[in-house]
């Protein structure tokens, strides 16, 4: 106690003393000066609020004073304000946000306390008014005894419960990543497999979808519109298949057009191509009713067309006997 009096004594005594060194250089008429805080007394590490208000002619501009005193007084934020006053004056406000690190008095103060400036350049000057506050440590009563403070702890396990919705989530990632991962490899096999696996040729695909065709009971059922859109199906395939034409997305016409003028296709295919799609076309589009006859009829017809045109199997050369020599016996 007998050492923050004396602190307090030392700053008064400092402070008169530059007030007599500067009160050569007084603020004009109708200005004043103030300073207030929000609190006097503080602990470590807490906020302190100063205003400065200075009250002066127009043509005067204060420059805020740098209060900063290494962790005695840390100025955490500064905030000025100025504000026209009747009569050519203007009020100008500083707010200040201090903090301190070092217990005991604290005198705030400026060097070389507080400055106005005006537009020729030249200064005015006036001592800082006096202000102090106290720093209190956060350790009061017993706590401030370090010999009575208690050991550490051991470290704490964390998290000390694992939270569960964690754990699903977890789960629920690794679950999904799995199988991402077999969903990949199994399309991986499937793709293999595709171009590993022999292609039909298309004769065979068609005279089979024919086949399949034929064991269906649309004919005794004389259910002729599907049995038609079937058979034109699988001969337009064919055609696509077995001569590279573009059968399926195009209309009759323009199929027909084309096979007319391909060279790939002999004249009795194209005949037996051109019966069997009008035909169909009258039965889906113009409501032609065929009878049992007529479907077995389009079937054996399609089924002739394709045989027809199965591509011949090169034959392999015939082996030519090596001529055997002539031995000649004397006569």
């Amino acid at each position: 106690m007998k050492r923050e009096f004396l602190q307090l004594l030392f700053g008064l005594l400092v402070a008169a003393i530059i007030g007599c060194q500067r009160a050569a250089t007084p603020l004009p008429q109708s200005s004043s000066l103030a300073v207030t805080i929000s609190t006097n007394r503080i602990r470590i590490g807490d906020p302190l609020h100063l205003r400065l208000t200075s009250i002066h002619p127009t043509n005067l501009h204060l420059r805020p004073p740098e209060l900063a005193q290494d962790k005695k007084i840390i100025v955490r934020n500064r905030r000025e304000l100025a504000e026209p006053l009747p009569g050519g004056r203007v009020r100008e406000v500083v707010d200040y946000a201090i903090t301190s690190l070092v217990t005991g008095n604290h005198i705030i103060g400026s060097s070389p306390g507080v400055v106005w400036a005006r537009p020729d350049g030249t200064t005015t000057q006036a001592p800082f008014p006096f202000v102090s506050f106290n720093v209190q440590s956060m350790l009061t009563g017993t706590n401030a005894d370090w010999s009575q403070m208690r050991d550490l702890h051991d470290l704490a396990r964390w998290p000390d419960r694992f939270p569960r919705w964690l754990l699903v989530l977890l789960v629920s990632a690794v679950a999904v990543g799995l199988g991402a991962w077999l969903l990949r490899l199994y399309l991986a096999r499937a793709r293999r497999l595709a171009a590993q696996a022999p292609r039909i040729p298309p004769h065979e695909a068609a005279l089979l979808a024919l086949r399949m065709l034929r064991e269906k009971p649309w004919i005794e059922e004389e259910n002729y519109r599907p049995f038609y859109w079937e058979l034109t199906d699988i001969l337009r395939r064919f055609v696509e298949s077995r001569f590279g034409l573009h059968a399926p997305e195009r209309t009759t016409e323009e199929f027909l057009t084309e096979a007319t003028q391909s060279k790939q296709l002999h004249f009795r295919t194209q005949n037996q191509l051109f019966a069997i799609l009008d035909f169909a076309d009258r039965v889906k589009f113009a409501k032609h009713l065929p009878k049992q006859d007529d479907m077995r009829a389009a079937l054996d017809t399609a089924e002739t067309l394709v045989r027809e045109t199965i591509p011949a199997v090169p034959e392999p050369a015939a082996r030519v006997a090596e001529p055997r020599p002539h031995s000649t016996h004397p006569s």
